[in-house]
């Protein structure tokens, strides 16, 4: 049934995931330049600079934000076979596990040094961790689920 507590759960772990493209993960003030990093680009406040990176740099964190949406879209279809999206729910997890250490490891320290300075996190970077911690959520709802159906199955 789709109107399980899980959909509600998995609905804001998309719109978390949707919302990541429209808001700054970081800021970054450096001597020569002032850079707003989001997940989907590097903007530069400073008029005619050429850019730092290339068009493809941010294409990974793309990708795993769109498997992230579609792992929470394709969970919400998928709510007739519970096994089915428990697995798919788990490669959310992973997938937001990935997103995270790859913002945090990588990106933001390849570009504070690229830059040299330090950022300034904004709310995009607390999205990713609010999909994490939903996904977790349904993941939990999904497996008392689980256990309700085998209880009855086994009253039969």
């Amino acid at each position: 049934m789709i109107q399980r507590i899980q959909t509600v759960f998995l609905l804001v772990s998309l719109i978390s995931a949707v919302l990541m493209f429209f808001f700054p993960i970081a800021w970054y003030y450096g001597e020569l330049n002032t850079i707003a990093f989001y997940l989907h680009q590097l903007k530069d406040s400073v008029p005619d600079s050429k850019p730092l990176y290339n068009e493809f740099f941010l294409y990974p964190l793309i990708l795993l934000d769109l498997s992230l949406a579609g792992a929470s879209l394709y969970a919400i279809m998928a709510y007739r076979s519970l096994t089915k999206q428990l697995k798919v729910i788990k490669f959310g997890i992973l997938a937001s596990i990935i997103l995270i250490a790859a913002l945090f490891f990588y990106y933001a320290d390849h570009i504070s040094k690229t830059v040299q300075a330090t950022a300034d996190y904004e709310f995009g970077v607390f999205l990713p961790l609010i999909s994490l911690v939903f996904f977790l959520l349904a993941s939990r709802s999904v497996q008392r689920d689980i256990k309700l159906i085998r209880s009855v199955d086994r009253l039969r």
